[in-house]
């Protein structure tokens, strides 16, 4: 009898403990943020990201369609010209596939985010040596991947604050380098 009543226990909180991860983890989310970036200049922006977890354990894979860009307003320039009044700007939509480890109230992802880095640049084009003076702009689009990692602490059941630090692993004329950003999360629950 004893040994009924135990195993009942034992199962009732095993279902219990279940129960409760589903209602915690592996839910869809939407992220924004604030983002900086660069190596060579300092550019400000901002992203947003759709969570969709492709497992439902408690440590999930998942897959995060986002839009990050970001800008710097500080001229170009060469030794023969310059830009003035320029906006540099960078749009990249990538794919994030990711691992999350949950651990109580942490969650570390990793993610390796794979898209595109489209490069705007419009401004002025000045040669004070010569006079010269002309409407300037550019677009370049190249291939992006690298690899981010994103701790974010749980403030509740729905919402979460983390940080994430992404570092390119491929290098082209247009990459601003590093970023970092600060953002919140909302999850939804699975319907």
């Amino acid at each position: 009898m004893k040994t009924k009543i135990l195993i009942t226990i034992l199962y009732v909180l095993f279902l219990t403990k279940i129960q409760a991860q589903q209602k915690l983890l592996n839910h869809k989310s939407f992220e924004i943020g604030i983002a900086v970036a660069g190596s060579e200049t300092l550019f400000y922006g901002a992203f947003v990201k759709y969570n969709v977890p492709l497992t439902s354990k408690k440590h999930f894979f998942y897959m995060a369609p986002t839009l990050t860009t970001y800008f710097d307003f500080k001229g170009e320039s060469t030794a023969q010209a310059y830009l003035k009044n320029d906006v540099d700007m960078r749009i990249l939509p990538t794919i994030n596939l990711g691992y999350s480890l949950n651990l109580g109230k942490f969650q570390l992802n990793l993610e390796m985010p794979l898209g595109t880095s489209i490069a705007i640049t419009k401004g002025t084009l000045v040669n004070e040596r010569i006079g010269f003076q002309q409407n300037y702009s550019n677009t370049e689009v190249f291939f992006n991947y690298g690899f981010l990692f994103a701790p974010k602490f749980r403030l509740n059941q729905n919402n979460q604050i983390g940080l994430s630090a992404f570092l390119p692993l491929i290098k082209d004329k247009a990459q601003s380098g590093y970023q970092f950003g600060l953002g919140w999360t909302k999850s939804f629950a699975n319907r």
